[in-house]
């Protein structure tokens, strides 16, 4: 037989009741709370007929208690003879194995205070989040930014999602709650859903970095790896123990060690991550250099004949699109060729409407409109820019003075 399970605990505080039916429930089957975290909860087999829990949504009563609870009132059940079993979702859970023990007088609107606590903080951070993402949203050069960074991409998508999650259970939340103690042992999927999808979002931004870097992926998921297996073995520990005591012996070394692992090979990953992601940039640099003949990009040779010049490159890409800046110089002579391509024309819009607000700020100018050949762009001649969109493809190059723009957009258009 067993000695310890792990089951699934996902509890809403103001609905306590269940948290603390379904606890004494499990000890009527013999287990006894050894930890709560998350949306988990460890149990170790007990004998102990006289155990009993209570549970004390006390520090969600109150927007104003930021989740604490406070010594008087924890004094209280001590000089009861209860004592704090663990926490979860600002709960306190506590037990007691003394027949003659009292329970303490709970605030008779305490469920409906706990509600209203949940809902408050649900509305707070959604419109926090909100704020953040209209701001966002409206600052172009943050949106272009966003685009072009798959990291950037995945944490908007967080925080759309958490913006629709505190939106509805703000919803849910408004309901009133039902007449009567609430005892039913059904879990809150809600966290559920929360905790999984924060998980998938991390898991999906090591996977997209490590899609343009496949070198980094070691790196990047040692630790995890680490973390999974060293969990596996603690549950697998865990189980085959006796008694606590002996779980405990024998959990502590291997945590230790575990600690001491993740010590070492967390700065050591981010160490290697930097270091191998400033070779890769390079090496992909040079691979560019060498074929940037070859990029739809425009060069100093298309317009007039160098002996040899200086250039440079850089790329951005993301899911959503790629980004190429190139820039070649000889003498007195430079050109600059900002090139986007973008997965459907909406998003190369919103990389227009960037570029078209920076240039002007930039060359303190106004763009002009023009046409050549049906094909509309914008030029300012002071600095011989021109920017135009074309299909989800979008160009912004500056000539060196002695081109025509319109030789330029000729160059760009043979692309």
């Amino acid at each position: 037989m067993k000695q310890t399970c792990i089951k699934m605990f996902s509890f809403r505080p103001e609905d306590y009741h269940s948290m603390e039916h379904y606890l004494n429930k499990m000890l009527e089957d013999g287990w006894r709370l050894r930890w709560c975290k998350g949306t988990l909860a460890g149990f170790e087999r007990t004998d102990n007929k006289y155990l009993r829990y209570i549970v004390d949504p006390y520090p969600m009563a109150s927007i104003m208690n930021l989740k604490k609870f406070p010594k008087f009132r924890l004094n209280k059940y001590m000089e009861n003879g209860w004592y704090a079993a663990g926490k979860s979702r600002g709960c306190y859970i506590f037990c007691t194995d003394n027949p003659s023990a009292e329970i303490p007088d709970l605030e008779d609107d305490i469920a409906v205070s706990a509600q209203k606590t949940c809902l408050m903080g649900s509305l707070i951070l959604a419109v926090l989040l909100l704020t953040i993402l209209f701001k966002s949203i409206f600052t172009p050069a943050i949106l272009y930014n966003i685009l072009l960074t798959d990291i950037y991409i995945v944490l908007t998508g967080l925080v759309v999602f958490l913006i629709l999650y505190n939106l509805i259970n703000a919803i849910l939340l408004s309901a009133p709650l039902p007449k009567g103690p609430m005892t039913n042992l059904k879990i809150c999927k809600r966290y559920i859903i929360h905790d999984m999808v924060l998980f998938i979002s991390l898991l999906l931004a090591i996977l997209l970095q490590a899609t343009h870097y496949s070198s980094m992926l070691s790196y990047l998921i040692l630790p995890i790896i680490v973390i999974i297996i060293g969990s596996i073995i603690l549950i697998a520990i865990s189980k085959q123990a006796n008694t606590a005591h002996e779980s405990n012996k024998r959990l502590i070394p291997l945590i230790c060690i575990m600690g001491l692992l993740l010590l070492i090979l967390i700065p050591l990953s981010v160490h290697r991550l930097q270091e191998n992601s400033k070779a890769d940039s390079q090496t992909r640099q040079k691979e560019l250099l060498a074929h940037s003949n070859n990029l739809a990009v425009a060069h100093l040779s298309d317009f007039i004949s160098v002996p040899g010049s200086i250039n440079a490159i850089r790329e951005n890409n993301s899911i959503l699109g790629n980004n190429i800046l190139y820039a070649e110089e000889f003498q007195n002579l430079d050109i600059f060729t900002n090139r986007t391509e973008m997965k459907s024309t909406s998003l190369a819009k919103v990389i227009f409407n960037y570029l078209f607000t920076q240039a002007q700020l930039e060359h303190s100018q106004q763009f002009q409109h023009n046409d050549l050949n049906g094909v509309i762009y914008y030029s300012l001649k002071n600095s011989n820019t021109v920017l135009f969109q074309r299909n989800n493809v979008v160009y912004l190059c500056t000539a060196p003075y002695n081109v025509d723009d319109e030789e330029v957009m000729e160059l760009l258009l043979s692309y």
